[in-house]
């Protein structure tokens, strides 16, 4: 019985595998080139120094409602 399980669980898997593998749309290009994040100024405020900026903001308005309470 568990052979029968396990070449069922086989069987399923290669099946998942082959339908995700067939939806990968063909005329999209991929890079294999690792992401250049960090090279424009642009990129560095959006995505790191305003959210820390925030998060900061975030800790010290808690602090003085909690003082304030």
């Amino acid at each position: 019985m568990n052979k029968i399980y396990g070449f069922l669980t086989l069987i399923m898997s290669l099946a998942i595998t082959a339908t995700s593998y067939a939806q990968r749309p063909t005329h999209v290009p991929y890079d294999s080139e690792p992401v250049r994040f960090l090279e424009s100024w642009e990129n560095i405020v959006f995505f790191i120094l305003l959210p820390v900026l925030i998060i900061i903001l975030y800790i010290i308005w808690r602090r003085r409602v909690g003082k304030e309470r």
